[in-house]
């Protein structure tokens, strides 16, 4: 019997989404789907104090169909978007 490797996976790692952003600067649609509502907006600014400070901006929308999805953006590099987490 072959023993098969076994490869750690990050649970809910951040995955890189397109964004299109309107003119009010809110997330218009997330991954080609658009954006009904924005539920909540907050800022996460830590490890300031490090080589690699984190600088995000965070947002859980209401897209098209009623999923919540929540994004963040990369306020190190403006316009670079992630998609933490989504859900039905």
């Amino acid at each position: 019997m072959t023993e098969g490797r076994r490869t750690l996976h990050a649970l809910n790692a951040p995955q890189p989404v397109r964004v299109a952003v309107g003119g009010d600067g809110l997330p218009a649609a997330v991954g080609g789907r658009e954006v009904e509502a924005v539920r909540e907006e907050w800022r996460v600014e830590e490890g300031w104090w490090t080589d690699v400070p984190i600088r995000r901006r965070y947002l859980e929308l209401v897209l098209a169909g009623g999923r919540i999805a929540m994004v963040f953006e990369d306020r190190r590099r403006p316009g670079r978007w992630f998609l933490q987490q989504a859900g039905g």
